[in-house]
């Protein structure tokens, strides 16, 4: 199981909603005594003291997921939860339950992948990228996406026989859209006349894409063509070059590849670096 970070880190902290909803008493004020929430540490930074073990406002920033300072009397209990939330974990702590097997592995997986997000972050945010990056990356893309697409309609039968006959049909003077409208199982196309829009060849079944690419424009297939979903008539009505977007349409997911290449070159000088072991094992093992 893949654990997102932030997701799995705040994931514990769902119920945090019911621990404040489930305190009644009101919010003191910081002049508190001892046995109040508050006390005069002298230190601003220091919101809230449970057993000796202080509650900063930055873990307020942390735990809010906010940029600015929640407040500590603005109502909507983030330091009231977040003082319920320290008292379980010291009463975890005491029982020991730090110290599970299970526990401490979940507790890693979490720090290595807010470590390993973090690093990630600080590698893009320190890659310049040019607009000749952009450009040649866009070239290679446009590149893989050239290419021809189709138009073309279909009537989609479950019998050979039944398909033979619509061919003939058609032959004979018979209009494709209605007989596809009254006779197609595909409930997609049916009701347009068997259209299918435009598509890449590598959208559609191979048996469907290769008679599809064979037809000339305006020509329907002089036989029935077989696919896992039954058996095809098709019409190809026109081809077109696959439409290439502008780079300034696409420039966020130009950069987006280029950041992931970055962050896979590092990764791979690491590999490389590093001392990776596997163990074999038995297969029943």
């Amino acid at each position: 199981m893949r654990l997102n970070p932030l997701t799995t880190t705040l994931g514990s902290l769902v119920f945090a909603g019911l621990l404040a909803a489930c305190d009644t008493q009101e919010t003191p004020t910081p002049e508190t005594g001892p046995d109040g929430i508050a006390a005069d540490t002298g230190d601003v930074d220091t919101v809230a003291i449970v057993n000796g073990e202080p509650i900063t406002r930055a873990d307020l920033f942390t735990y809010s997921g906010m940029d600015e300072d929640p407040g500590l009397a603005d109502g909507d209990g983030t330091l009231e939860e977040l003082i319920s939330l320290e008292l379980l974990r010291q009463e975890a702590v005491e029982r020991g339950l730090d110290t599970d097997a299970e526990t401490r592995r979940i507790l890693r997986m979490v720090e290595t992948n807010l470590l390993a997000s973090l690093l990630m972050d600080r590698i893009t945010a320190d890659l310049e990228i040019t607009r000749d990056d952009l450009e040649a990356e866009y070239e290679r893309q446009v590149a893989q996406m050239r290419g021809t697409e189709y138009r073309a309609r279909h009537i989609l039968v479950e019998e050979a026989e039944q398909a033979r006959e619509l061919l003939a049909e058609l032959e004979d003077g018979a209009d494709f859209a209605e007989l596809a409208e009254a006779h197609s199982i595909d409930p997609g196309s049916a009701a347009r006349g068997g259209e299918l829009g435009w598509f890449a060849p590598g959208q559609m079944v191979p048996a469907f894409s290769d008679a599809t690419v064979a037809l000339e424009t305006g020509e329907t297939t002089a036989e029935p063509v077989e696919s896992r979903f039954g058996w095809h008539i098709i019409r190809l009505e026109e081809t077109r070059d696959t439409p290439v977007p502008e780079l300034d349409e696409v420039r966020a997911e130009l950069v987006e590849i280029l950041e992931s290449r970055a962050i896979q070159e590092y990764l791979e000088a690491l590999r490389e670096d590093a001392n990776v072991e596997i163990p074999t094992r038995p297969a029943n093992q």
